[in-house]
């Protein structure tokens, strides 16, 4: 098994974890290789792992690091490889929403994990294509896209303050509220035209879902159960909230509460547009870019994932 390490996820406690997990799980032997994201050779020894026929990966961090993989593996392999990688993963990271919800089966030492490559389900990859700095740009994702208040949340999660930096360290749902309370107070509505399924509005928007899970940032879950491998994103777009209301949306959507009550629009499709005359945060998988414009769009059935 060939592993992909991210020491930094989890707020930088994931070294501490992978020492538990691995231990419990007898990953310390000759028939585990170890790479560790940041490292020069990442790319190489991938490369060289492919060639060499291996297909069981077992990605050791949280989202943003199977997202990293993720890019990695569509970038650099040819159909023919890619059809027959399989994904496992260990789940060290801060949110871990790849492996919700969690099953007690599945969990060692309060970390839950994947590993089982002889039971894998091939899976839809999100894709999404921006533009910045007039050029095209290709990105790819498992779990779920945002736009508007989750995914500037993100990105000041990804970009600490020093209360925030500290949470991250010893409390990693103290500081996902934190971040997104802060946030929330801070945030503006923004005016964006989408375009899908051969409609065209516009939407002054507080907070827009692009899902493949429902399952996002901590505890905050979407009030749909997309399928993994239907084609299909589920769509859940929050319009002109002011700042109580989208405090009330946090609420109800880190305790389960109906989310009926909200000017939302729910959909599914396998292709939606949006842009705006400013640039604006877009999140995948807990990374962030931003541009002006942005397709997401659907691969089905792309990649082997382990089902437990």
């Amino acid at each position: 098994m060939f592993v992909i390490l991210n020491e930094k996820s989890g707020g930088g406690r994931a070294i501490k974890k992978w020492q538990k997990v691995s231990e419990a799980l007898q990953l310390n032997n000759n028939s585990t290789e170890v790479v560790y994201v940041g490292s020069n050779e990442v790319e190489e020894k991938l490369q060289n792992a492919f060639n060499k026929g291996k297909t069981d990966f077992a990605i050791a961090g949280g989202d943003g690091t199977i997202n990293y993989f993720l890019n990695q593996l569509i970038n650099i392999t040819d159909p023919e490889i890619l059809s027959r990688v399989k994904i496992g993963a260990i789940g060290i990271g801060s949110s871990n929403d790849f492996h919700k919800p969690f099953q007690s089966e599945n969990t060692v030492n309060n970390i839950p994990f994947k590993l089982n490559f002889d039971n894998t389900i091939y899976r839809d990859v999100g894709c999404l294509q921006f533009e910045k700095d007039g050029k095209l740009h290709k990105k790819y994702f498992f779990i779920n896209a945002s736009i508007g208040v989750t995914a500037e949340g993100n990105n000041f999660f990804n970009n600490p303050d020093s209360i925030l930096r500290f949470l991250k360290k010893s409390n990693t749902q103290s500081a996902i509220a934190y971040a997104a309370i802060k946030n929330i107070l801070t945030y503006k509505n923004f005016l964006v035209t989408i375009e899908s399924d051969k409609e065209f509005f516009t939407a002054d928007i507080s907070n827009m879902g692009i899902i493949k899970c429902p399952f996002f940032s901590g505890k905050l879950r979407y009030q749909s159960i997309p399928l993994i491998n239907n084609g299909l994103f589920d769509i859940h777009l929050y319009q002109s909230l002011n700042k109580l209301n989208l405090l009330y949306l946090f609420y109800c959507l880190s305790n389960g509460i109906s989310d009926n009550s909200f000017n939302k629009k729910l959909w599914k499709t396998d292709i939606v547009k949006i842009t705006s005359k400013d640039e604006f945060a877009v999140e995948f998988d807990g990374e962030v870019i931003s541009t002006k414009s942005v397709e997401f769009s659907v691969i089905p059935r792309l990649i082997k994932v382990c089902m437990n």
